[in-house]
């Protein structure tokens, strides 16, 4: 057989959690349901991306942990407990405090998405090693391929009920619909992949002490060109995501969209996830993901250029024109997804797996935060600076892309 039960289920939990990413979304719905209770760019950009942020960061200690464990399952099922009964929370408290308690809701919403996005961060390491171990080199392209393109339709569907329920309802019983739905989705997805099968896997006898553990980073970088050269890539694309909660901020106070616009951009965005599937997918099994990841970094440039050209192109200001920017976005954030994971399981020595990603998502955390910094930079000055700088890092990821080898290619390798 082909694909395996591993396969199929991650396939499954890759699809729900696109559908609840849909209605809850850092770049759509979350960015949009937090200017609505403050004002605050910084707090508006902090909530775009720290799902992304939360997933990297513990993962230096998780690896760690994990080091000698010749099976993660158990990190990943406790992990998921905990993302449940956080993203339960957030759903009731909104439902519960409704729009006197705004003050409130903000304090909760920041302090059970933040438990919510870690508790991620520690099932990632598990969940990658996992895929690593049950699924192989040259099919998991066509997973992760799967898990977004099946995932985008699905998430493009769920753009019509955010336009819908935001469109048809009041702050805040419109968000509370949303993120209930969101929570029931996302304990299915999770229990999915509890099922799933793992082998034993090839780890150390001993867990190497936390400082020794430590400096095994630094060495990485100094020692594996393509690791450190991935680390620059990555960091760029970071900070490109800066700019991903502001495009729907700016289309709101800007161009005057309406809120409901949200639904329309999310499933444009989805449109683009599901389309590039078709190309990233079939690269990364065929030639390798080095490709997979310069021709993100190229495409990435296309969405804050589009941006830009709007503040003084008029058919670039409508919905259609604008969506446009969420197209791209799209088609950027599935070859990063696909590509980052891939190149990072085909670049690490199955031994060393956990110390190559706990390391590598540690780095790229705090770059994941960046989008506060993106709140300052338009309090401080404006949109067209911070499309600026998201533009110009896309350039410069590039130029590091082309450094990297091709892991399949070297001897020995599928």
């Amino acid at each position: 057989m082909k694909y395996t039960k591993t396969f199929y289920l991650g396939v499954i939990n890759g699809v729900l959690f696109n559908m609840s990413a849909a209605l809850a979304g850092g770049t759509t719905v979350l960015p949009t349901f937090v200017s609505n209770l403050t004002s605050s760019k910084v707090l508006i950009g902090l909530s775009g991306t720290m799902a992304m942020a939360g997933w990297f960061l513990p993962q230096l200690v998780v690896a760690s942990y994990i080091e000698t464990l010749k099976r993660k399952r158990p990190i990943y099922v406790w992990a998921g407990v905990i993302r449940i009964i956080a993203i339960w929370g957030i759903a009731l408290s909104v439902s519960l405090l409704g729009a006197t308690g705004a003050a409130a809701i903000i304090v909760l919403f920041f302090a059970l998405y933040s438990i919510y996005v870690i508790a991620g961060g520690v099932a990632g390491i598990p969940f990658m090693d996992i895929v690593a171990k049950e699924i192989k080199s040259e099919n998991r392209g066509t997973f992760f391929g799967a898990r977004l393109f099946f995932g985008g339709i699905a998430a493009a569907l769920m753009g019509f009920v955010v336009k819908n329920v935001l469109a048809t309802r009041s702050f805040p019983d419109n968000y509370a619909f949303l993120f209930t739905t969101a929570a029931a989705i996302i304990t299915l997805a999770i229990l999915s992949f509890c099922f799933a099968d793992e082998r034993d896997a090839l780890v150390p006898v001993r867990r190497t002490p936390f400082k020794k553990f430590l400096r095994r980073g630094p060495s990485l970088l100094k020692d594996v060109k393509s690791y450190r050269m991935f680390l620059a890539w990555r960091v760029l694309l970071g900070v490109w995501m800066m700019a991903l909660p502001f495009y729907i901020i700016y289309a709101r106070e800007n161009l005057g969209l309406p809120e409901e616009t949200v639904g329309i951009f999310l499933s444009v965005q989805m449109v683009g996830m599901i389309v590039s599937n078709l190309l990233w997918g079939r690269l990364s099994d065929r030639v390798g993901n080095r490709i997979v990841l310069n021709l993100t970094a190229m495409v990435s440039a296309t969405a804050p250029l589009i941006a830009l050209l709007a503040t003084v192109a008029a058919p670039l200001r409508g919905v259609a024109g604008f969506g446009s920017v969420f197209f791209f976005v799209g088609f950027a954030m599935s070859g990063l997804r696909l590509g980052h994971s891939n190149y990072m399981l085909d670049l690490a020595p199955e031994s060393e797996r956990p110390t190559y990603l706990g390391f590598m998502n540690t780095f790229i955390a705090p770059v994941m935060l960046l989008s506060a910094v993106g709140g300052l930079v338009v309090e401080m000055t404006s949109y067209v600076t911070l499309f600026a700088i998201a533009l110009g890092a896309s350039l410069f990821a590039l130029v590091f892309g082309l450094q990297l080898e091709e892991p399949r290619r070297r001897p020995g390798s599928p």
